[in-house]
């Protein structure tokens, strides 16, 4: 309870720095990105902190939380033509990701596994079938979404660091 308290803190505290360098100018963040990034930042959070505890729930809702966060910073970053196309395989995909690092914490729980694996191939065979997807441009997104929020994935080091040094 003590690392979820720290961890709002950090995030609120997040928040205010994000939107006092937006009233002033210093920066341009729409709300979306706002809200991108307090997934981003939460959910990695609570995976983290849950992932120690070996709570289950914490796991899912932390990593179903943050890679929401992706999907959203991916919408706000680039020109998708049609958004809501990627809510099906987005579900899948977060879901199965996330089922599968609450396989990964208690690994005797196969049935979380072939869950997992199940949204997975659905999530990708709905991106390669319905979504004309290209290894290449998917390629050189990641390496424009790592440049592009390089700050953001030492925020989240940060806090992942402030959360184990509470623990010792």
């Amino acid at each position: 309870m003590r690392n979820i308290k720290i961890l709002s803190s950090a995030l609120i505290s997040f928040l205010t720095i994000l939107i006092l360098l937006n009233f002033v100018g210093a920066a341009n963040f729409s709300v979306i990105e706002l809200i991108s990034y307090s997934l981003l930042i939460g959910g990695a959070g609570l995976l983290y902190n849950s992932f120690i505890k070996s709570n289950k729930g914490g796991i899912f809702t932390g990593s179903f939380l943050f890679l929401a966060g992706i999907v959203l910073a991916v919408d706000t970053t680039f020109t998708i033509w049609n958004p809501a196309r990627m809510i099906f395989p987005s579900i899948f995909l977060i879901s199965g990701i996330s089922l599968l690092f609450v396989y990964l914490s208690d690994i005797k729980k196969i049935i979380l596994f072939i869950l997992s694996l199940l949204l997975l191939i659905a999530g990708i065979f709905y991106l390669l079938e319905r979504m004309n997807f290209k290894f290449l441009i998917f390629t050189e997104a990641i390496v424009e979404i790592f440049l592009r929020f390089w700050f953001i994935i030492i925020l989240i080091a940060l806090t992942i660091l402030i959360i184990t040094r509470k623990d010792e």
